[in-house]
């Protein structure tokens, strides 16, 4: 795995062109807004503001927010972590990434996940009484933006893997492997900048980590009681948790990258497994991002943790 500096980059248009559909990067405006009273009067509203995009030429009404909120345009965090990108890959690297969006909320969520295959790394499972000793998977370099519009939620940055065979996920395995600001006026786009210059050294720590993972071996005790004391975490949970890890210990081998991967599952799918509960308002992806956010406080947990040590 290789992290170049090179002035031979291509244009952005023919790298990234075409990538996001209309609603990810649409500008986003702050407006002043106006409540009806009883009387059906309109009322000024202070300390408030709308946030609006435009669709097919027409405002789309987001969210609102207070006056004090600042607007990080999802376009500015795309196209500085864009451009870091081609500063620091070759032409061949920039190549392999793919680009996954995800909105929810009617777009006032938003998410653009950059999957660099250029940095796939394979990985072999360790347990020397598992059938599946020589067998192993492949993880690629994530990096994930997330922001919002409507004061749901912080400006999130973040770098992680990708299990390639079964589309796993995992982020933020440290604290330094995320990064979170506030929508204050000092929620610049340079502040982020900064952090994600760092992406190739974060994922080759990353790697470094789930190859432990995956030579660390276990038994099924040890999984059991680590499921059952993660951090809040429910009897229900723990119980469904606790299936799905024998179906990945049975596929990879008793070791902790399969205990994790369990983990993942649920925080990468809507499955008849964990089934995500419709509430109409476009829910899936928000779901999603919360439970990874949940499985990084679990795989940074005590009871977690401890299996390494061990």
């Amino acid at each position: 795995m290789t992290f170049i500096r090179t002035n031979d980059n291509l244009p952005r248009p023919e790298i990234f062109a075409g990538s996001a559909p209309p609603n990810i990067l649409s500008p986003v405006v702050t407006r002043p807004i106006r409540g009806l009273g009883r009387d059906g009067q309109a009322l000024d509203m202070p300390g408030f503001v709308g946030t609006y995009t435009v669709r097919d030429g027409q405002p789309v009404p987001l969210g609102v927010v207070s006056e004090k909120y600042e607007v990080v345009q999802m376009r500015d965090l795309t196209a500085a972590a864009e451009r870091i990108m081609q500063d620091a890959f070759t032409p061949e690297q920039l190549g392999k990434i793919k680009v996954r969006d995800r909105s929810a909320a009617g777009g006032a969520w938003v998410q653009r996940q950059y999957v660099v295959k250029a940095f796939e790394e394979a990985l072999e499972y360790g347990n020397q009484t598992s059938a599946t000793l020589n067998v192993g998977t492949t993880v690629a370099a994530t990096c994930s933006i997330t922001t919002s519009f409507d004061g749901g939620s912080s400006t999130h940055l973040g770098i992680g893997t990708l299990d390639l065979v079964c589309q796993n996920g995992m982020l933020a395995l440290n604290a330094v492997d995320h990064f979170r600001k506030k929508h204050t006026k000092s929620a610049t786009t340079e502040v982020f900048e900064d952090w994600l210059q760092d992406l190739g050294p974060r994922f080759r720590e990353q790697v470094a980590t789930m190859k432990e993972w995956s030579g660390a071996g276990l038994t099924w005790s040890q999984i059991e009681d680590t499921v059952r004391a993660l951090p809040s975490i429910s009897e229900k949970k723990a119980e469904k948790l606790l299936e799905r890890a024998a179906r990945e210990c049975a596929d990879r081998g008793f070791n902790v990258y399969a205990l994790s991967s369990a983990l993942t599952f649920y925080s990468s799918h809507n499955s008849e497994e964990f089934p995500i509960r419709n509430t109409g308002n476009d829910n899936v992806a928000t779901t999603l991002s919360d439970r990874q956010t949940e499985v990084s406080r679990w795989v940074r947990s005590q009871p977690f943790q401890a299996l390494l040590a061990a």
